[in-house]
């Protein structure tokens, strides 16, 4: 909706309306009586002892193993319901077979569109029925729950949508949601000439909790913390998402923000979340999905509630850190295990053609067919690198679908180079970068 010229060229008062008539269909089919019941039945799962909260992941396991092989061309082969006898699944598995693993349930009426985001640089097309998307919304909500609020309070959000026009250089940089009882704030628009309207609207808005990704919010906190500005209104909670960021980082929100941060761990394959209790710990959410770690602590996650495309084993490629393997109970007396953490890409931005740090990239694969990985590499301020690896099917029109969600992201001004290649480079240590700004001072 966002790229549409109507959007764009709208005032914003239309553009609001066009917000909330959106919030408001998504609220229709995520909020209605299916999620109250099942948030009642979450926040029930929190008091269940450790033996009962086990023996309920092992009967949801049971259940979606179960359903995958009735339901699945990719598990019908596999003679047995244990799950170390089904083969890891690897994100390229899906990518060259996505058939073989959507349901063929009858009862399925209508399935759900969505792609991983491409931190990778390797987007998947992903589906979902209703009741994942529920139970996704209810689990987000029971993670406001732990941080003290009820999930209608009154919210700022300062994510990826890019709610304002990027050539537009004058306030307002946010909309209203009055839907969702929210002010969404560009974060296209964050830099030190603006900073101070973004303070003097959070501190008039009076947000009791702030859902960010975390390279937004602490570019913000870092322009605040180097001005006069302070935030001076008081925030309940700050819950973070999408990406890593570290405890400097988390230190320095906190302190800006005089909040406390929790984090939230969710994929769109619909596998796995980690959330945070009230002291600060980060658990393994074991009434969504059943939990592996290889020798390198990757994770290996099968979700129990999406029946459209349901996941074994699925390696998320995420590395964790101090998995609580054996279960030592917590401080807030929640009954699933802890993990130290996730490791994942911190710091990396480009710069958009009007100056401001951009440090989300996840929209920008969307749509390019055949696209397989990508990295962005600023050379100049206005020259950007676009390193393809492409499959048969990448053409002139996705080359040229590329070029558009780079310029829409960036700037029109910026000129983007697309480059075909066999692979593209890591770091040292094996690491993929999706994005290197590498423009001269």
């Amino acid at each position: 909706m966002y790229k549409s010229k109507l959007y764009k060229k709208a005032p914003v008062l239309m553009q609001e309306l066009l917000i909330n008539i959106k919030a408001l269909i998504y609220k229709v089919l995520r909020e209605n009586y299916l999620y109250k019941n099942r948030l009642k039945e979450l926040l029930k799962n929190t008091q269940l002892s450790r033996e009962e909260l086990t023996a309920l992941n092992k009967k949801l396991l049971t259940e979606q193993i179960d359903y995958a092989k009735k339901h699945c061309d990719f598990y019908q082969s596999i003679n047995s319901s244990k799950i170390e006898d089904f083969p890891v699944i690897l994100k390229d598995n899906i990518k060259e077979m996505p058939g073989r693993f959507i349901s063929n349930d009858k009862n399925i009426k209508y399935f759900f569109k969505s792609q991983t985001g491409g931190t990778t640089g390797k987007p998947l097309q992903l589906k979902a029925n209703l009741m994942a998307i529920i139970e996704d919304h209810a689990q987000s909500s029971r993670q406001i729950t732990w941080a003290g609020l009820q999930p209608s309070g009154k919210k700022l959000w300062l994510r990826a949508d890019l709610i304002v026009p990027l050539d537009q250089s004058y306030a307002p940089f946010w909309r209203r949601n009055i839907v969702d009882n929210m002010l969404m704030m560009s974060v296209y628009h964050i830099n030190a000439n603006t900073v101070a309207q973004y303070v003097d609207k959070i501190n008039s808005y009076k947000p009791e909790l702030i859902q960010a990704y975390p390279s937004s919010i602490c570019l913000l906190a870092q322009l605040i913390d180097s001005s006069e500005h302070k935030i001076e209104t008081p925030i309940n909670a700050i819950i973070l998402s999408s990406e890593s960021f570290t405890k400097e980082e988390s230190s320095l929100i906190e302190r800006v923000f005089n909040s406390k941060v929790y984090s939230w761990y969710g994929l769109s394959e619909r596998v796995a979340t980690v959330g945070t209790c009230n002291q600060g710990y980060q658990h393994l959410i074991e009434d969504y999905g059943y939990y592996e770690f290889d020798q390198n602590n990757q994770l290996l996650a099968t979700g129990f509630h999406n029946k459209a495309m349901p996941l074994i084993r699925y390696n998320t490629g995420d590395e964790f850190i101090d998995v609580d393997l054996n279960y030592e109970p917590c401080l807030c007396g929640l009954p699933f295990k802890k993990v130290g953490g996730i490791k994942g890409r911190t710091g990396d931005y480009l710069v958009a053609s009007n100056g401001n740090k951009v440090t989300i990239f996840n929209h920008i694969p969307k749509e390019v067919t055949g696209l397989i990985e990508l990295q962005l590499e600023q050379t100049h301020k206005l020259k950007l690198i676009a390193k393809v690896v492409v499959g048969s099917n990448f053409n002139m029109t996705s080359n040229a679908q590329l070029i558009k969600n780079v310029k829409h992201y960036l700037g029109q001004d910026m000129e983007v180079e697309v480059i075909t290649v066999d692979r593209i480079s890591r770091t040292k240590s094996g690491k993929f970068r999706q994005v290197i700004y590498s423009v001269e001072p």
